[in-house]
């Protein structure tokens, strides 16, 4: 993934949700190496692919950081399988 280019939609997003305290030329440097960490999840819609570290979300589509997001969802606690109980 060392080909992949940053857009400025992509940087400011890491700087609002993850380094706020960054200026863009270093949250550029930072984002960059962190994706570098990153492992694939999986395609999404429209052959965007998705990469993750830790709480981090990166979307990759045509060699551009499209975007840079934390998932918001809460993590589903497993249930009872009702036919190993029956």
């Amino acid at each position: 993934m060392n080909d992949v280019q940053l857009t400025s939609h992509a940087i400011t997003r890491f700087q609002e949700r993850f380094a706020g305290n960054l200026g863009w030329a270093a949250a550029a440097q930072r984002l960059l190496r962190l994706l570098r960490q990153a492992r694939f999840l999986r395609v999404c819609a429209g052959k965007a692919r998705l990469y993750a570290l830790g709480e981090m979300r990166f979307v990759v589509q045509d060699g551009a950081l499209v975007t840079v997001y934390r998932p918001t969802y809460p993590v589903a606690a497993p249930t009872d399988d009702l036919w190993c109980v029956a």
